[in-house]
């Protein structure tokens, strides 16, 4: 009787393992859109907030996306967004094909065209999130994303991926990397916005090392294997064919996915499994209970400052600034915070020059401060 009750408790020790090491099947949907096309504008007033209520890329959420930004139809100035890696992209998949438009999209590699009647609503395009999370996936995908500067003079930016194969695989992949953008606004017909929409999410600045991706060959079960990328950043004067960011690459992920071009391309899923890793800060920052990575930019600030951190565990947290005397000049209303990059911005052109506290406070009693100076 002891044996058997030993037996059973191993068994349940050996399933609680397994499943918390079980690889999970996310969904990758990626979207060709364009601050050019009026079309686009109109999907993504109902697609952005789908992929919100679906936390997209979030980690554990099950949905990754990444969207690129396309050069047409052609108006005076085009989407500043587009580059080379997108249009690779985009040639990658319209292979073979006379003609195409946008908007479309790829949900694991399978072409779902608003011109064909897929995806043209936010019921069909939930149903596509559902159906693709299901099932065991070949590979897990995990990694890292580090921001060591925002100094184009030196690589800045490091990007970490591991590819764990659940069971042995014969042929060649191909392991995609692309840097996103969280958030931006653009607004101006300089830059190609001719559309209602101001706001984009989730838009690719880079691929790493290129929009071909890295041949992944020799997948064993359970042997991992890790590819390594760095960069330079430059913020800001985004134009056509470049890759500077509007804003914060902190305020990013980088999205990482395998692709098996077996098969038919376009018609069947061709990506086995994506994942999202979140940015980091990577050097020089202490881990305070449940806060990591705090960082303030600018700083010194004469307009706005934003306050960059992390968590560990999803909480509340609200900031607060004070002066030398220790009054309070400005605090936050309380924001929701989980692991991804947080971002609470400070208005500062009130504030007079000088040094001020700034004190991030977590409902689980984690505190956390930094040192800003206004400057005019």
């Amino acid at each position: 009787m002891m044996k058997n009750k030993f037996t059973l408790l191993l068994a349940g020790v050996f399933s609680l393992y397994a499943s918390n090491t079980m690889a999970q099947k996310n969904c990758v949907i990626e979207e060709f859109s364009s601050a050019t096309c009026n079309p686009c504008a109109s999907m993504n007033s109902w697609l952005d907030p789908l992929f919100t209520t679906n936390n997209a890329n979030k980690v554990g959420s099950g949905l990754v996306v990444v969207k690129y930004q396309m050069n047409f139809p052609t108006y005076p100035n085009l989407d500043a967004s587009y580059n080379a890696h997108g249009q690779a992209r985009a040639s990658y998949y319209i292979a073979g094909m006379s003609s195409w438009g946008i908007p479309l999209h790829f949900t694991n590699g399978k072409w779902h065209d608003t011109a064909t009647g897929g995806g043209t609503n936010s019921t069909m395009v939930q149903t596509e999130i559902t159906n693709c999370k299901t099932g065991t996936p070949q590979v897990n995908i995990t990694g890292t994303y580090k921001v060591k500067s925002l100094n184009a003079t030196e690589d800045s930016i490091f990007i970490t991926v591991t590819v764990t194969p659940t069971a042995t695989l014969s042929g060649t992949y191909y392991l995609q990397v692309a840097a996103t953008e969280r958030f931006y606004v653009n607004n101006d017909p300089l830059k190609g916005h001719y559309t209602s929409q101001t706001d984009f999410y989730h838009v690719m600045r880079k691929m790493y090392p290129s929009a071909s991706g890295t041949t992944v060959t020799g997948l064993t079960a359970n042997t991992p294997q890790t590819f390594t990328f760095k960069d330079k950043i430059t913020i800001g004067s985004v134009a056509i064919n470049g890759f500077n960011w509007w804003d914060n690459p902190y305020d990013g992920n980088v999205v990482a996915f395998i692709e098996d071009h077996t098969p038919a391309l376009r018609s069947a899923v061709r990506i086995m499994n994506g994942q999202v890793m979140p940015a980091q800060w990577v050097t020089g920052i202490n881990t305070v209970s449940n806060f990591q990575n705090i960082k303030i930019m600018p700083n010194p600030s004469n307009t706005v400052a934003g306050v960059l951190f992390n968590v560990e565990r999803s909480t509340n947290v609200n900031l607060i600034v004070t002066d030398m005397m220790g009054r309070t000049v400005y605090q936050s209303e309380t924001v929701p915070a989980d692991q991804n990059a947080q971002r609470i911005l400070v208005p500062t052109t009130e504030l007079a020059n000088g040094l001020y506290n700034v004190t991030l406070r977590a409902d689980d009693g984690s505190v956390l401060s930094q040192r800003l100076t206004v400057q005019h």
